[in-house]
C-alpha cells in the first residue's frame, strides 16, 4: 500500500510516523510520503536565527519562534512518547519556561500580573486573583460538561459569575483579554461569542485548568529543532520519503489517487490513499475530487491570518518593566465584544528562562520581543533581521474554533476513509494543538493500518455532538 499525505505540518508528519512505526519492529508498514508545498515541515513552527553582535564573551547568538513556541508535558502525553522515541531530551533539548502573565491596557495606564509571586507594585487585586484561581478550576471542571456544549464564553461567565461570586472584572479585565490572545479566536466575533467548551480545550490542555498543573516548557533552539529532530528520524529509522517543494494536488483515477505537483504538472506519482493534512480551506482546493458530503464541511470551516513579528521596540509592552511577563496580554475596550484580531506580545527573553540556563536569565540583555498582531505600529528600524539579513516576521494561517468548526469536527469523522482518502491536521481535532494533531495522527493511522493488514476498518461510530466532543477533550488532558 501506497499513502501520500499532504501537508507536512504536525499533523501530516503524525499519521506518517504513526503509520510506519510498525516498521521499527520488523513488521510489514505502508510505503509513506509526506508532500509538503514549502520548503521546510513544522506547518507554524517556524524558527528565526539571528544575532545581536559582539558582547563580552563572544557573539550573542539568539533565536525566536514565529509561530508554535511551548508546550505543556503534563497533558502532551503523545507527544512526549515521541520525544522519548526519537531523543528529544527535557534538560537538552527543552527547558522549563518562566510562566508569568500580565495584563495591561494599549497606553499601558493600567496593568497587573497574575505571578503567584508578583513583582513589585504589580500584583493584580486580591479579588479579582481569587476569582482568576475559581475560574480556573470551576471552568476547567465544567470543560467536558454537555450542559455547556452551545454556551458562548460570556454565557458561560454570566450564569456561574453569580453562583460563583466572581468579581465583574474577571471578564473584561483578564478572561476576554486572555481569550483574544489565543491563535483560534475569531476577529469578527471576539472572545465573548467565543463557544465555551472550545476555549476551555485550550485552557485545559496548555494550561492545566481544573487538573494537574501545566509544566510548560520552550524547545531550546525553538520549535524547529523539534520539527528537524523528527522528521531526521522518520527519514533516516522509518524509512519515510519526504517531498518538499511540491504543491501537490489530488485526483481520484480508477481505484487510486494520483498526485500532482500543481506548479509542475509533469510531475505525477500515484498513491492507494490519500491522507489531506492541510487547512481545509487548502484541501478543498487541492482535492479535485472530494467524495460527497466532503466539500461542505470543509468549506464551513473560517481561517484567518495573523502577522508575527520579532523586534526591540519597548514600547509595545507595559510603561513599567516591572509588569514585562512571558506572555503579554493587551486589554482591549473592556466593555465591547472587542472586534479585532488576536493580540499577544511575548517578552523572549523570559519565555527562554529557566533557572539552570544562565544565558536567558531574568535579566539578560539585550531585551526582545514577538508580537502576533501588534496594537500599534513596530518601528522598521526595530524589527529583528535574520542571519540573511531578512526580517524577522510570518504570516500565520488559522482556522477559528467557533461553533461551526466544532460542528464541522464531529460531521466529518463518518467520512473518513471513503474512498481511500482521509483527514488530519488542526481544523479536525480540537483546538489544533500539536497533542491533539497527533493524536488525530494516530487515528487516522490506526484506520488505514487496519485496511492494510486486510482487515476492513469499520465505518467510524460517533456519537452525538456532545459526547463526542466531551471525550475528545477528556483523552487529550488527562494526566
Amino acid at each position: 500500500m501506497k499513502v501520500a499525505v499532504i501537508g507536512g505540518g504536525v499533523g501530516g508528519l503524525a499519521v506518517a510516523y504513526e503509520l510506519r512505526k510498525p516498521a521499527l519492529s520488523g513488521r510489514p508498514a505502508p510505503e509513506v510520503t509526506v508532500y509538503e508545498a514549502q520548503s521546510r515541515f513544522g506547518g507554524n513552527a517556524d524558527t528565526v536565527n539571528f544575532s545581536f553582535g559582539k558582547g563580552p564573551q563572544g557573539e550573542i547568538r539568539r533565536w525566536v519562534d514565529l509561530g508554535v513556541n511551548d508546550f505543556n508535558t503534563a497533558a502532551y502525553n503523545d507527544i512526549m512518547t515521541v520525544m522519548k522515541a526519537i531523543g528529544f531530551e527535557e534538560g537538552v533539548d527543552y527547558r522549563p519556561l518562566e510562566d508569568t502573565t500580565s495584563y495591561y491596557t494599549g497606553d499601558g495606564s493600567t496593568f497587573f500580573t497574575d505571578n503567584a509571586t508578583p513583582w513589585w507594585g504589580t500584583g493584580m487585586a486580591p479579588t479579582l486573583k481569587a476569582s482568576v484561581d475559581d475560574f480556573m478550576s470551576t471552568a476547567g471542571a465544567d470543560g467536558d460538561n454537555p450542559k455547556y456544549i452551545d454556551y458562548t464564553l460570556e454565557q458561560y461567565i454570566d450564569e456561574r459569575s453569580g453562583e460563583r461570586k466572581w468579581d465583574p472584572q474577571l471578564g473584561p479585565r483578564v478572561i476576554y483579554p486572555r481569550v483574544n490572545g489565543m491563535y483560534f479566536t475569531s476577529a469578527e466575533l471576539g472572545p465573548r461569542r467565543m463557544p465555551f467548551y472550545a476555549v476551555m480545550h485550550y485552557y485545559k490542555i496548555q494550561e492545566g485548568a481544573g487538573g494537574d498543573p501545566a509544566r510548560r516548557m520552550y524547545f531550546v533552539g525553538g520549535a524547529s529543532h523539534w520539527i528537524q529532530t523528527l522528521t531526521a528520524y522518520m527519514a533516516k529509522r522509518m524509512g519515510v520519503r519526504l517531498v518538499s517543494g511540491f504543491s501537490a494536488a489530488v485526483a481520484r483515477e480508477g481505484d487510486g489517487w494520483t498526485v500532482i505537483d500543481s506548479a509542475d504538472g509533469a510531475r505525477r506519482e500515484t498513491a492507494d490513499t490519500v491522507v489531506i493534512a492541510t487547512h481545509a480551506n487548502d484541501g478543498l482546493r487541492l482535492l479535485k475530487t472530494p467524495p460527497p458530503g466532503v466539500a461542505p464541511i470543509m468549506a464551513s470551516i473560517r481561517y484567518e491570518t495573523a502577522v508575527s513579528v520579532a523586534h526591540v521596540d519597548a514600547r509595545l509592552l507595559p510603561v513599567d518593566q516591572n509588569a514585562w511577563c512571558t506572555y503579554n496580554i493587551v486589554i482591549h475596550e473592556p466593555g465591547a465584544v472587542a472586534l479585532k484580531p488576536y493580540v499577544i506580545n511575548y517578552v523572549c527573553n523570559r519565555h527562554q528562562n529557566d533557572a539552570e540556563n544562565p544565558d536567558y536569565n531574568r535579566f539578560g540583555l539585550p531585551m526582545f520581543f514577538l508580537s502576533i498582531n501588534p496594537h500599534q505600529p513596530i518601528r522598521e528600524s526595530m524589527v529583528l533581521k535574520d542571519d540573511n539579513g531578512t526580517p524577522a516576521f510570518a504570516y500565520l494561517h488559522h482556522n477559528v474554533f467557533d461553533f461551526a468548526c466544532m460542528k464541522a469536527q464531529h460531521d466529518i469523522e463518518p467520512l473518513q476513509g471513503a474512498a481511500g482518502l482521509y483527514f488530519a491536521g488542526g481544523w479536525t481535532h480540537g483546538s489544533g494543538l500539536h497533542e491533539e494533531c497527533w493524536q488525530q495522527g494516530m487515528q487516522v493511522a490506526g484506520a488505514i493500518l487496519k485496511r492494510f493488514e486486510n482487515a476492513e476498518a469499520p465505518a467510524p461510530a460517533v456519537p452525538d455532538k456532545a459526547a463526542f466532543l466531551a471525550a475528545r477533550l477528556r483523552e487529550t488532558a488527562a494526566g
